[in-house]
């Protein structure tokens, strides 16, 4: 039997940007079982202040076996100028004797000064 889902990235809230002052330039990647879902380039990050929060919204849909694992990932980092950017990253894996891990989920990402939540749902299709 197999379960069909449909992941979604909904946001990351930035509690602290990296930066001393002023804005951060983040930039992320997420991914479903080694897919990406939704990204910001580091050539082209986003200008963001503490207490801002990035709406996503972009979904993946899997068709998943028992016996098989769900992984859900990413990463965000803040670029500096000065020696190495902060990175932040997360990797959850679930499977159907966890019931695939439905509902909604929040991970504190820090490194640094960098502080955020990435939030993503699973549902059943």
């Amino acid at each position: 039997m197999s379960d069909k889902l449909k992941i979604t990235f909904t946001t990351i809230n930035v509690r602290n940007n990296g930066e001393w002052t002023g804005k951060g330039e983040l930039y992320y990647e997420l991914l479903v079982d080694d897919q990406q879902v939704a990204s910001r380039p580091v050539s082209n990050p986003l200008k963001l202040a503490d207490g801002e929060t990035v709406a996503i919204n972009q979904s993946y849909p899997v068709t998943k076996q028992s016996g098989q694992t769900l992984t859900i990932e990413g990463s965000v980092s803040e670029r500096d100028n000065l020696d190495k950017d902060d990175f932040a990253n997360f990797k959850d894996a679930y499977t159907n004797a966890g019931n695939w891990g439905l509902g909604t989920h929040n991970r504190t990402l820090r490194d640094g000064n960098l502080d955020v939540t990435v939030n993503y749902k699973i549902e059943r299709q």
